[in-house]
């Protein structure tokens, strides 16, 4: 004997299909765990089993998490100040980089730091390396100002600085 169950749905009264199980057998569907697994291996059989090559798969590539870069450290160098006249510069009128002396903006440097280094000076500003100095070794640097009075007035100061990053050329 086969038995299929149905159920109406309160809404229209329509049958709907809800669960399906099939007894086979006797009428206390004794035999409905053979249909259940006929169906179990019915669907086991339409799976793909085309074989699968593992050598073709792409390695899982390696990634690189950086870090924010760390900010650079302040340290307390020696500052003084110098004007573009030939007197100031032994007879140069341009800076050691062959740049222009440029107002807020030139910083003479150690030979350490190449041109174009950028450092960040306390209650100055920003400067870059473009200029050289006989006296300007270890942590000194040697700060432009044109206007010859506000030059020695600046005198010889110690201030906090960072160098915010290293480019250029050592000459």
């Amino acid at each position: 004997m086969i038995r299929g169950h149905r159920s109406f749905s309160s809404n229209n009264a329509q049958p709907t299909l809800t669960h399906r199980y099939y007894s086979i057998g006797t009428p206390k569907g004794g035999g409905h765990i053979i249909v259940y697994l006929a169906l179990l291996l019915h669907a086991i059989s339409n799976v793909d089993t085309t074989p699968v090559d593992v050598k073709t798969t792409k390695p899982i590539e390696k990634v690189t998490i950086e870090s924010a870069p760390e900010e650079p450290e302040w340290e307390t160098w020696v500052l003084t100040a110098y004007d573009d006249s030939p007197e100031e510069n032994g007879g140069w009128t341009i800076t050691a980089s062959g740049e222009d002396f440029r107002d807020d903006y030139t910083l003479a440097c150690p030979r350490e730091l190449p041109f174009g280094t950028e450092i960040e000076i306390e209650d100055i500003g920003v400067r870059v390396c473009q200029d050289r100095g006989g006296s300007i070794k270890g942590k000194r640097l040697d700060v432009f100002i044109r206007n010859a009075v506000e030059m020695q007035r600046f005198g010889r100061q110690e201030r906090r600085v960072r160098i915010l990053n290293e480019k250029g050329t050592i000459e």
